[in-house]
């Protein structure tokens, strides 16, 4: 598989930019966020290489950039996990490196245990990561090199930018298949007195219902591996999962700098980031009480109001000061104007909330365009992004098209469906993506358009 190749000379310097998406309700169009903009993210800067690493149980964002969505029938994989569990191994997939990052133990660590027993036996993430392969035994002491774990989607998909690169998981292969119970591991545990299993879970529980700070330490090697990429790469992407207290979220959070959080416009989805029964609202449940024992990095960036309908392509601005690149209606703009209103409610009746966002204790009146610290708050943290026409983001989807790239052709799904997408309507849809990517990151992600 195609690698980029690291020259011996080279120095390290951290990815200007990394970034995860996450929310704790599925349907608000998290993953398809994240791969229009990782996709235009390279494509409109094709001097920098982007990674995308894929932690959704439901590993969507590898299917779509290895292919698409895509059956050949009820009960067949999506096109895009069939091509990853046919290029890939566990070892150079996410689960591999998850694995991996465990393995790697920093001297510091093995201090913190000189006082067991006996060194810590089994695995806060499951059975399968208590077990490593012969290779990954042999290289458990050394630094993580991500670059291990990629695969170019170009090489088997070529809609996508050859400067992308993917750390892909497999779906149930990756995150159900790794669960199986380690009926040995705990029979020999039981047999012998002297080991002492410090996490505070078993290898029984499912990787997505695990509980404890185990994980921590994968977490701060994830973080290293990521400022350890070469400088050829600017920017990363972190698909997560919608069980925002699972483990693989953590690790995003704990690794990455910024979180965006797509938005519906449900007001109990909303609401499910603040309060959730299950124990997965991302504010309250997972990235307060992340920052409070010191290992959350991430901190948000933008709030993304996702699916939003348009009136007409042209910029515009809130009463509230949300500036979107097209115009929604009236009553769709007062709407996130009140949702936006609620987070900085949230955030003056507890001021954890307001640490959760980047640069948001620094606000004052008048910034970012805001009258008041309220239109600050809210011209820095929220935009939005154009509901896709149905024809065109069900292509994108199955066939692993990204709009990007997307031309007026008719094209042809797999399934039977085809159509096409009139030029001004993809290239509006470009053009919006493009800025957002551009706010996302950095103005030099600015290459013209791709001609529809």
């Amino acid at each position: 598989r195609a690698r980029p190749a690291r020259p011996a000379h080279e120095t390290i310097m951290a990815p200007t930019h990394s970034t995860c998406f996450c929310n704790n309700r599925g349907g608000v169009g998290k993953t398809f966020m994240a791969f229009q903009t990782a996709c235009e993210a390279a494509r409109s800067r094709p001097d920098a290489n982007v990674l995308v690493v894929d932690f959704s149980l439901y590993s969507d964002v590898t299917a779509l950039l290895l292919g698409g969505s895509a059956r050949e029938g009820f009960g067949a994989p999506m096109k895009g996990l069939q091509v990853t569990v046919e290029n890939t191994t566990a070892d150079t997939r996410a689960e591999g490196l998850i694995r991996d990052l465990e393995l790697a133990i920093d001297a510091d660590d093995d201090d913190a245990r000189a006082g067991m027993k006996k060194k810590t036996k089994g695995s806060v993430f499951g059975a399968f990561f208590s077990k490593p392969s012969p290779a990954a035994a042999a290289s458990s002491r050394r630094e993580i090199d991500l670059q291990k774990y990629m695969i170019r989607p170009a090489a088997h998909n070529p809609a996508i930018p050859p400067n992308l690169y993917l750390i892909p998981s497999a779906g149930a292969v990756s995150w159900t298949d790794t669960q199986e119970t380690n009926d040995d591991a705990a029979d020999a545990a039981a047999d012998d007195d002297e080991f002492v299993d410090a996490m505070d879970t078993t290898d029984r529980a499912p990787l997505w219902t695990r509980k404890g700070d185990a994980w921590h330490r994968a977490g701060a090697r994830l973080a290293r591996a990521l400022d350890d990429l070469p400088p050829s790469f600017d920017a990363v992407f972190v698909d997560t999962d919608h069980l925002a207290a699972c483990v693989l979220t953590k690790l995003a959070l704990a690794s990455c700098e910024s979180v965006v959080v797509p938005l519906s416009f449900d007001d109990g989805d909303f609401n499910r980031l603040f309060q959730d029964v299950t124990g997965n609202a991302l504010f309250t449940d997972v990235m307060i009480p992340m920052k409070a024992k010191g290992q959350l990095r991430a901190r948000v960036k933008r709030m993304v109001f996702s699916k939003v309908g348009s009136n007409k392509n042209e910029a515009v601005t809130t009463a509230g000061g949300i500036e979107s690149p097209f115009k929604p209606s009236k009553t769709v703009m007062d709407q996130m104007d009140a949702m936006a209103q609620q987070v900085w409610a949230a955030c003056t009746h507890d001021e954890r909330y307001k640490q959760l966002f980047a640069g948001a204790e620094e606000l004052a009146p008048g910034q970012y365009g805001g009258g008041n610290i309220v239109g600050a708050f809210t011209a820095k943290f929220f935009t939005a992004m154009k509901m896709a026409p149905d024809l065109a983001a069900n292509l994108s989807k199955m066939m692993g098209l990204p709009l990007c790239t997307m031309t007026s052709r008719t094209y042809h799904a797999p399934s039977g469906l085809e159509g096409q997408s009139g030029k001004p309507v993809l290239d509006s849809l470009k053009s919006e993506t493009q800025r957002l990517v551009a706010g996302l990151l950095d103005d030099r992600y600015n290459l013209p358009l791709f001609e529809s």
